[in-house]
């Protein structure tokens, strides 16, 4: 059986793909890009993909017919280095501000706005999907735009937020932004081939993530050694407290205005 697999446009998740991009193609394995919030769109079209790292935020809607494919995720311990909101002011001072946000996130526009409100105090912010940059008081990037712009820094926006470590600094706990997830329709047998792939390929990601990170470092015009401390931010396979953490983030989105009680996106 073929098996269509998403692929996130990130170098964050590089290590899950190593394999299947470089080392072992398979010719029964397709990847389909796509941001998370397309991916999370394509999961509930019909044959359209077979197992991704969905977004936490789609996941939470789509367990009728997507299970968690092992313990693979798309966390990070402390710091996300690409999950970043830019601000004109203090995150404290944007009440009344209009927040940009990128078009491309599912859970982290849940996430900014749960620091925000529960955290900052920030209750009536205006929020814009993908306004231009001259319209808003703050702007959400996430991804490898999100990763150049804090390395460079964003012209007009004084202030940084890495929500990765405003998570850490509120809870003590890592975050987790995906979940890797497979219809449960896929065979078992098809379930732990693509277990097996994904999970060896972060074994031999290792061995060569000096010559990836040489790469990487040409196309996004960073150091080799920021693309490699990078790849280390992150937990591939969950935790304990990845799982806390889960919960956790569950329970507090409940209260977001324009979140339903079961996750669902509204906003």
């Amino acid at each position: 059986m073929n098996l269509k697999l998403a692929r996130m446009p990130y170098i964050n998740v590089d290590p899950f793909y190593y394999t299947l991009e470089y080392v072992d193609k398979r010719p029964d394995i397709e990847l389909v890009s796509g941001y998370p919030r397309q991916i999370g769109r394509l999961a509930v079209t019909k044959d359209a993909i077979d197992a991704a790292p969905i977004s936490v935020m789609d996941f939470l809607n789509l367990q009728n017919t997507y299970e968690s494919l092992g313990r693979m995720c798309v966390a990070v311990k402390e710091k996300a280095g690409s999950v970043n909101l830019f601000t004109k002011v203090p995150a404290e001072k944007l009440n009344n501000h209009k927040i940009g946000i990128t078009s491309q996130t599912s859970t982290s526009r849940i996430l900014m706005r749960l620091i925000l409100e529960q955290r900052y105090g920030v209750t009536s912010a205006v929020y814009l999907d993908q306004p231009e940059q001259n319209e808003v008081d703050a702007f959400l990037f996430i991804g490898n735009n999100a990763l150049v712009h804090a390395h460079n820094g964003l012209k007009g926006f004084e202030y940084m937020y890495d929500l990765g470590e405003e998570w850490y600094k509120w809870t003590g706990l890592p975050f987790v932004f995906a979940l890797w997830a497979v219809r449960k329709d896929v065979s078992q047998k098809d379930k732990d081939y693509l277990s097996n792939i994904l999970g060896g390929s972060l074994d031999t990601f290792r061995q060569s993530e000096g010559e990836m990170a040489k790469k990487r470092a040409e196309e996004l015009l960073i150091s080799p050694g920021s693309i490699q401390d990078y790849w280390h931010l992150f937990i591939y396979n969950r935790t304990t407290a990845v799982d806390k953490s889960l919960d956790l983030f569950v329970n507090r989105i409940k209260d977001i205005k324009g979140v339903f009680a079961n996750g669902q996106e509204k906003i």
